[in-house]
């Protein structure tokens, strides 16, 4: 495999199953190749059973016959009861249906040559694409195992602290879903490695070798454009080249069903070998040389039915050939693409594994010092999975786009030396080129415009980047009454709370602040103000959570009689002051 693939250096305990061996394999026992190829040696043989209408046909013939005498056998001239015949019939002209009949069928086993090629690249694609699979997900099998290991370490950890009462149970209730999700990897990756196993022993026969090669495929020899690598799949994709061929096979056909509508001649000997005494005079046994010309005058419109249809399926065969085309262009351009967009996506992938690599070491020793909590390491670890996911899905997915694109140039298996010495080759013929037969280009791949995504950006200085804060734009104070050194609301505030609801409705989701206040006199109590200002403005809140407002959107509090509106008389305090206060807060960037 020189200059096609790139060795990883990775060194493994027992010898590794190259890609190239495990390809060979399939190619030569897979059963579907394997009846391609089958079908390709009978066409071959169709072929030479053909050719056999050229060479004269020799038969020998004995006749008993039984035969009502009706004159005198006189010289022996009586019809033979029995004789035996030599007969010997050469094909002159049958209006070129021997000739169209063999160029037909050369044709055919050339078209099931190529879709045995066909066959055999499509399964070394596929077996590909599972190989790189189970390197995969063998990879994600290891990441996933080691992911759960550190969630059920650190889960172990929180719930001990939970269970001495020094933990926070909300801290468990995370570190239990991440548990879970770590557990749920596990299991996904497990089942797929499942699935690429067995589709690898239906490609190959045999269930996936314990140690793979870790070859990266690389573009060494592929075009530099899409129209180039494009240009090559249309000469050498076998499937376009076996719809060519079959296009071809279909005219021979076209014009041997005009062979009914040309005279036949034929040549024929005979030579009479044995017949009975009385009959040796019989003109019957005479030798014979004779040419026989027939003309077909009317066949009940069979001839020209079967020429309509034989047209009929050259057109077919037309589309097929279009179908091809436009199958190897898609298959192409997506694979090219794809090779263009992972091999910067891959090194994207890799600089984001290793620095969330680096930032998981450095929240470890940052736990070490007090720095981080246990869920921080869940979130770097988490991180760290997806990273490595990415960046192996991103790596094999390349691979996969190299094996795609190769196969639809038809050049997979050479790129990989791999051959089957019981198929041999077939020149590509000068006369798939008599028409332009694929003739569209790949669609204009897309390249984001980095500098312009960042020329048309608004600053990270603007408004929308500053930071925002809370900010009181809105105070009012509506008549509410409470029974007396009481939270319970009088009925007649009832009236004036709906209208609240109703205010407050209207800021959307702004927080509101609730501030309960009372007077103060000389025999208040601080403590006993703060607290009733606070129940007067939770009394306040209840009422309008049960009338459906959002209570994250509300914050109680109660000042006492610590902001004053008015003057406090000693004696009997003042009613301004005992109120409650509806604040709307809104976000203002600082």
């Amino acid at each position: 495999m020189l200059g096609v693939f790139s060795y990883s250096s990775v060194t493994l305990a027992a010898s590794p199953e190259s890609l190239e061996k495990i390809i060979e394999k399939a190619v030569a026992e897979n059963p579907e190749v394997q009846a391609s190829f089958h079908a390709f040696k009978a066409a071959e043989l169709d072929e030479a059973a053909a050719k056999g209408r050229y060479l004269p046909n020799l038969t020998v013939d004995q006749t008993f016959r039984n035969q009502e005498r009706l004159v005198p056998n006189v010289n022996n001239t009586n019809t033979p009861n029995q004789q035996s015949t030599l007969t010997l019939r050469q094909m002159l002209f049958d209006g070129l249906a021997t000739p169209s009949e063999v160029g037909r069928l050369d044709h055919v086993a050339k078209s099931r040559f190529y879709e045995l090629q066909g066959q055999m690249q499509g399964i070394a694609l596929d077996t590909a694409a599972a190989y790189y699979d189970l390197i995969r997900f063998r990879r994600l099998v290891s990441y996933a195992q080691d992911n759960f290991v550190v969630h059920k370490q650190v889960f172990d950890k929180i719930k001990s602290r939970v269970d001495a009462g020094v933990g926070k149970k909300v801290d468990l209730e995370q570190a239990t879903g991440r548990l879970a999700l770590a557990e749920a990897n596990l299991v996904t990756e497990t089942n797929n490695l499942y699935d690429v196993s067995a589709r690898f022993q239906r490609l190959v026969g045999e269930l996936p070798p314990e140690n793979l090669n870790e070859v990266m495929m690389t573009g060494e020899g592929l075009q530099q454009s899409a129209d180039q690598v494009l240009e090559t799949a249309y000469k050498q994709n076998p499937n376009i080249l076996a719809a060519i061929e079959n296009i071809i096979a279909v005219e021979k056909s076209v014009t041997g069903r005009k062979a009914p509508f040309m005279p036949r001649l034929d040549l024929q000997g005979r030579k009479i070998l044995d017949v009975n005494d009385k009959s040796r005079n019989s003109t019957l046994a005479a030798d014979t040389l004779e040419v026989t010309a027939s003309w077909n005058i009317f066949n009940g419109f069979t001839d020209k039915s079967n020429l309509d249809s034989a047209v009929e399926t050259l057109n077919r065969s037309h589309d097929l050939r279009d179908k091809a085309c436009i199958d190897t262009r898609q298959l192409v351009a997506i694979a090219y693409n794809n090779i263009n967009q992972l091999s910067e996506q891959v090194a994207y992938r890799k600089q984001h594994q290793d620095s969330i690599e680096n930032a998981r070491l450095a929240y470890r020793k940052q736990y070490d010092i007090g720095q981080r909590t246990l869920l921080d390491l869940l979130d770097t670890e988490n991180e760290y999975f997806q990273a490595r996911r990415n960046f192996t899905n991103a790596e094999m997915d390349l691979n996969t786009a190299y094996a795609r694109t190769y196969a639809g140039q038809g050049l997979l298996l050479s790129k990989l030396g791999v051959t089957r010495t019981d198929v041999g080759e077939y020149p590509r013929e000068e006369y798939m080129d008599r028409e332009n037969v694929c003739k569209a280009v790949v669609p204009a791949q897309v390249v984001p415009d980095k500098a312009a995504l960042l020329a048309n950006a608004k600053p990270w200085e603007g408004e929308a980047f500053k930071p925002k804060t809370e900010k009181a734009t809105m105070k009012f104070t509506p008549r509410i009454l409470f029974q007396a050194n009481s939270a319970i609301i009088l009925p007649e505030s009832y009236a004036d709370l709906d209208i609240v609801y109703d205010v407050v409705k209207e800021w959307g989701n702004d927080k509101v602040e609730i501030a309960g206040h009372t007077d103060k006199r000389n025999t208040s109590k601080e403590k006993y103000n703060l607290l009733l200002s606070e129940k007067h403005a939770k009394a306040v809140a209840d009422y309008l959570v049960k009338k459906g407002m959002d209570a994250q959107r509300l914050v109680v509090k109660g000042y006492g009689f610590s902001q004053p509106i008015a003057e406090n008389d000693p004696v009997n305090g003042n009613d301004a002051n005992r109120r409650v206060e509806i604040i709307r807060f809104q976000s203002v960037a600082q």
